[in-house]
């Protein structure tokens, strides 16, 4: 069999919120969805990009000389970097010179084994608390082959797997991946469709569709809905979810997840604008007001903390 490769952005290992137990998230590159409160920019391209942390740079312009494209400006000889994105191709000459690690390059090319063995490092933890591996990213249905054969490996070794997804796949990418999923973990952004489309970019017809064939072929679902105040989190919204849920036969219960703005700071550092920047974050009872509201309609709340 052919080794898939793939490319992520991150592994995080001892996760307790993708899941159930302890987990390691793999971070998969690329996505269909452009969603306004996305807290992971970096994972909406699929290839790779230049990262800059301005507050790193000391202004030593090595990195200005090595770059063919002319992306890398510096105005004065100490004075820190700027970066044209635009022209960057993200080919990564410039990052072994940038010794105080301002610059680096975000999207690995990796094996799906070589991934499978670092999930492997933690297996004790995941017999021990019911938890394993989750894929996220990103849409890890983008690179379906890649994700099926991470899955694979992992349930070879009795590792619990999950995906999660927005469900905007080809019937195709979806079957290539299901045999080998534990759970599926499937977001919810909006029941309305021409709204979903203003959030995400996209329309959820297919999305529905999608969730009502993993539904229908049994595999264990919790709908996960990202709280974004204003936008989704209305209590007709609300309502329409967990109406769906209720409808379906193999979801589990409804996730609800709390807007932050802890990514914001990553659209600076790829050139990007932060269409949120002045969205403030829900108080601290927010969740519980709206998970009391939930609870009325007689669907699990899953808390997914380890």
């Amino acid at each position: 069999m052919t080794e898939s490769t793939g490319r992520i952005f991150n592994i995080e290992r001892f996760t307790l919120h993708d899941g159930p137990g302890i987990r390691t998230t793999v971070f998969l590159k690329g996505c269909p969805l452009n969603c306004v409160w996305c807290c992971n920019p970096e994972s909406q391209r699929p290839d790779r990009e230049l990262v800059l942390f301005l507050n790193k740079c000391t202004g030593c312009g090595r990195c200005v000389h090595v770059c063919s494209r002319h992306a890398i400006l510096q105005t004065k000889d100490s004075q820190p970097i700027t970066v044209d994105f635009e022209s960057c191709n993200g080919c990564g000459d410039c990052v072994p010179f940038c010794y105080p690690g301002a610059l680096i390059l975000m999207g690995q090319e990796i094996t799906a084994q070589e991934v499978a063995d670092i999930v492997l490092r933690d297996l004790p933890f995941y017999k021990r608390s019911g938890g394993g591996l989750t894929l996220s990213g990103g849409e890890p249905l983008t690179q379906s082959e890649f994700s099926a054969d991470i899955l694979r490996i992992c349930q070879e070794h009795r590792i619990h797997t999950a995906i999660q997804t927005s469900g905007f796949a080809s019937r195709e990418d979806i079957d290539r991946v299901l045999p080998f999923l534990d759970q599926v973990i499937f977001d919810i952004k909006h029941i309305d469709s021409a709204i979903h489309q203003q959030l995400t970019g996209q329309p959820n017809e297919l999305i529905l569709t999608n969730l009502r064939y993993i539904n229908s072929q049994g595999k264990p679902i919790v709908l996960q809905i990202p709280l974004i105040p204003g936008m989704n989190d209305s209590a007709d919204n609300l309502r329409s979810v967990f109406s769906l849920a209720k409808e379906l036969s193999a979801v589990k219960g409804v996730s609800i997840l709390v807007y932050h703005g802890l990514g914001s700071s990553k659209y600076l550092r790829l050139g990007r604008k932060y269409l949120l920047a002045n969205l403030e974050e829900p108080p601290a009872e927010y969740l519980t007001e709206k998970s009391l509201f939930c609870e009325q309609f007689g669907v699990p709340i899953i808390r997914f903390n380890g």
